[in-house]
């Protein structure tokens, strides 16, 4: 078994005016999730889809920009494991879905006035679509979330419906 670890984080930046708005308008306290690995006894890399990309940060550039504010550390089969981590250098240096988040926003409002829409805006990935897709949608493969409608909180939901704390507070599938 591997671990990897889920964090929701917030931005440190100066003023985090998407941040806010996603925080506001999900009401969570968190606005971005990525994935760690251990990279030997370096340290450990972040993916995510974030500042225009999808990429990897080593740990100390990724904490300059990014408040943890919620963590839960998987533990996976080594095989799924190894699926995710090719998944994800497979995506580096994709492009960030910014419009895919102001069509959510659209999807939302639409379902208000009672009309199930699809989000107009599908290229690229943003964070929770690319941990969806290159994950959990491996790990969990009858989920059955829109990739292009997910939330980070979403990403959370999943996590504590197929996943089970064990006696050392980590996290394994149910």
């Amino acid at each position: 078994m591997k671990e990897v670890e889920v964090v929701f984080t917030r931005s440190k930046k100066r003023l985090p005016i998407m941040s806010w708005l996603i925080r506001l308008y999900t009401r969570k306290p968190y606005s971005h999730v990525a994935m760690s690995h251990e990279i030997r006894d370096w340290g450990k890399r972040y993916y995510q889809a974030s500042e225009g990309k999808v990429n990897y940060e080593y740990e100390t550039v990724f904490h300059l920009k990014h408040e943890i504010v919620r963590s839960y550390i998987l533990l996976l089969h080594d095989g799924v494991e190894r699926e995710i981590k090719k998944a994800g250098y497979q995506q580096c240096g994709r492009k960030y879905a910014f419009m895919q988040n102001l069509g959510i926003l659209w999807v939302d409002l639409n379902k208000i006035f009672g009309r199930d829409i699809d989000n107009p805006w599908k290229e690229g990935d943003n964070c929770s679509e690319l941990l969806y897709t290159t994950a959990f949608k491996k790990t969990c493969p009858e989920l059955t979330y829109n990739k292009n409608k997910i939330k980070p909180h979403q990403i959370e939901e999943i996590i504590l419906s197929k996943f089970k704390r064990d006696s050392s507070g980590r996290w394994i599938q149910k």
